[in-house]
């Protein structure tokens, strides 16, 4: 606690100092963006030595073999985290800086990984798993006690000189492939990142559960993948991973032994790998890109440039906090308490329609937005569905909606077009049951081609959307319970349930960190094989993609189905306001309901106890609002990603 406050004084001092602010490097791209912000702002700025390892510009000397272990000066082991396994390398916390930590930081450093004092004191930043108990957290960044290191201390080096994860625990890495290792880069490219400013935290979250899953390995001559643990997410950040490529040229052997195969990074940003600068991408060119955005094709009218690359690369799905809709999904019809009420209406779409952010005029001629600007925004299909569509009967497109939450329960179809670049609108619907209609040429979505979508969801062409209606129309109600039913084991694939917790009770062994292990073993194993014959050439990926049913997804949905009605009755299930049994309910549905009805429901689930998990209790927490509230996911404290830090999906 006496570390916590020194710090958060030491902030206050640096943040108040004079106007003439300390410079971070100028070498970099990053420290010209922050020194052309602050001449915008008027302040003065000197510009500083260098304090922190920066690659060198000097002819790169690849190693060949791992670096001999080393100590750090006992300066620096009083203050800060030596990492013994690369020689000594100093890890000062975010406050300090120099060779040995003698030094203050810099304000303009401490603004960008830290929070304000009065934050800071009235609740601390939380640590990369808790410093697995191993050191001690101070603004958001480990510690770790003598011997251990890495960001989250974990590792340390045995009596042999060899790395160790976890010492005296007896950690074993799982026998399942992959196994994983983590560079342990400087920190500022990776954990020094404020998690309560992180509007997409997929990075962060995935780092957690490495050591969970047993997929974590120590040693790099026993992994089959490598990750780069750098934070990207800009286009700026881009520049920093060139920097980091030429660090762990210089401090390991693996990346040039692989020639960077086998080597991962995640992109959490709009365009995904298509964001960051071509010499990026040329210089990266051998590296697997995990990121939200499956544009394979440049797209003019909207300024894409193709950013995936099928079989090389992953479309992940987003990891969902209060930001991405987490109270939304936190209702899905696919929970086996949630109402089991018809889908009355065809296709449902809430939310900005043209690039202007205007809103469209349905009397007007094509095109229909109040300017022409930003008119590639979501490659034009929202505003062409809206155009062709928004008076149609049982189609509801709309800028906003106070019945959303009903509404996704109620509609057949979902519109999950893009955005700005990548959205998310296909995960939302799938997670709450409502069908994905996918309008996106040349964008793969979440695990496409590896998972095809048209078993639960529809693709349709851009020139088919005046015609989309007789589309719809064409499957019969047969068609679409068969869809449902393999909705049920598609949407576990696209959550993170062993990260955040349930969201239908499930317990989390096809879940979207699983399915990325799958696919990259799979990429190991058969090189260069289409990845849309994954499945029809391995049984274990083939098994994992239908949810352990050999005959397939749709199988497995409906059989789930109908032993989750045995679980619960219709009659044991809280009834809406308006309702007097469970057959006037079902038959009114979600047309009788309006959200504030709803809202009382759900206060009724909230209070209910659950005798069946009493006797059989779920295996993840959840985030289930159709859950009473003792089987709810705890956090220490909220925050705007929303996950349990320390990455435990549970407590207790």
């Amino acid at each position: 606690m006496a570390r916590q406050i020194l710090a958060i004084l030491l902030i206050y001092l640096l943040r108040t100092a004079a106007d003439n602010v300390v410079c971070d490097n100028q070498t970099t791209i990053a420290g010209q963006l922050a020194t052309s912000q602050r001449r915008r702002n008027r302040k003065h700025c000197i510009v500083a030595p260098p304090q922190e390892y920066v690659a060198p510009k000097v002819e790169l000397k690849t190693r060949q073999a791992q670096k001999a272990p080393g100590v750090c000066s006992e300066a620096c082991y009083r203050v800060a985290t030596c990492n013994e396994e690369v020689g000594g390398r100093c890890d000062c916390p975010k406050h300090l800086s120099g060779w040995d930590c003698s030094r203050n930081a810099t304000a303009s450093r401490l603004a960008a990984y830290s929070q304000a004092p009065v934050l800071e004191a009235r609740s601390p930043m939380a640590c990369l798993n808790n410093c697995t108990m191993r050191g001690h957290c101070v603004l958001g960044a480990c510690i770790c006690s003598r011997g251990n290191f890495t960001s989250d201390c974990s590792m340390s080096l045995g009596p042999d000189g060899k790395p160790q994860l976890l010492a005296g625990t007896g950690y074993k890495p799982r026998k399942k492939r992959p196994r994983i290792y983590v560079y342990d880069i400087p920190h500022k490219y990776s954990s020094w990142h404020n998690p309560t400013r992180l509007d997409r935290s997929l990075h962060w979250v995935f780092w957690e559960r490495l050591i969970g899953s047993g997929a974590l390995v120590e040693n790099g001559d026993d992994a089959d993948w490598y990750w780069l643990p750098i934070k990207l997410r800009s286009t700026v950040d881009g520049y920093r991973l060139l920097e980091v490529l030429r660090y762990i040229r210089t401090e390991w052997p693996w990346y040039d032994r692989l020639q960077g195969h086998r080597h991962f990074v995640i992109h959490t940003g709009d365009t995904g790998r298509g964001e960051v600068a071509s010499d990026v991408r040329d210089i990266s060119a051998n590296l697997t890109w995990l990121h939200h955005w499956g544009l394979v094709d440049d797209w003019d009218t909207s300024g894409w440039k193709a950013a995936h690359r099928p079989g090389k690369d992953v479309v992940v799905p987003i990891y969902f906090g209060a930001r991405q809709g987490l109270g939304v999904v936190a209702m899905s019809g696919l929970h086996p308490r949630a109402p089991r009420w018809r889908r009355t209406r065809t296709l449902l779409f809430a939310g900005r329609i043209c690039g202007d952010h205007s809103k469209p005029s349905p009397h007007k001629p094509w095109p229909h937005c109040e300017t022409n600007r930003s008119s590639g925004y979501s490659q034009g299909v929202r505003q062409m569905v809206h155009f062709y569509h928004h008076n149609r009967t049982g189609y509801r497109i709309v800028t906003g909606d106070a019945r959303y939450p009903v509404d996704l329960l109620n509609y057949n179809w979902c519109l999950a077009p893009s955005g700005g670049g990548h959205g998310h609108r296909q995960v939302l619907a799938s997670l709450v049951g409502c069908l994905p209609l996918i309008i996106s040429d040349s964008v793969m979505q979440p695990f496409e081609p590896e998972m095809d979508w048209d078993l639960f969801g529809l693709r349709v062409r851009h020139e088919d959307i005046p015609r989309l209606h007789e589309l719809l129309a064409a499957f019969s109600e047969e068609d679409l319970e068969r869809k449902r039913a393999a909705l049920r084991c598609a949407a576990q694939h696209m959550v993170f349930s062993t990260i955040g917790g349930a969201l239908m009770q499930e317990d989390g062994r096809w879940d979207a960190f699983e399915f990325i292990l799958e696919i990259l073993r799979m990429q190991q194993t058969y090189p260069g094989l289409d990845p849309k014959k994954y499945a029809a050439s391995d049984a274990q990926f083939r098994a994992f993609l239908n949810c352990g049913d050999d005959d397939g997804m749709a199988a497995y949905g409906e059989k789930l189905r109908k032993t989750q009605e045995t679980w619960y009755s219709p009659t044991e299930l809280p009834l809406p306001p308006n309702a007097a049994d469970a057959v006037i309910a079902a038959e009114r549905g979600w047309n009788g309901i309006t959200i504030e009805q709803f809202r009382e429901m759900l206060a009724k689930y909230d209070v209910q106890r659950d005798p069946k998990r009493e006797v059989s209790p779920l295996p993840l927490c959840s985030n289930s609002l159709f859950d009473w509230r003792g089987a709810r996911c705890r956090v220490s404290r909220p925050t705007l990603v929303n996950f349990a830090p320390g990455g435990a999906a549970c407590e207790g």
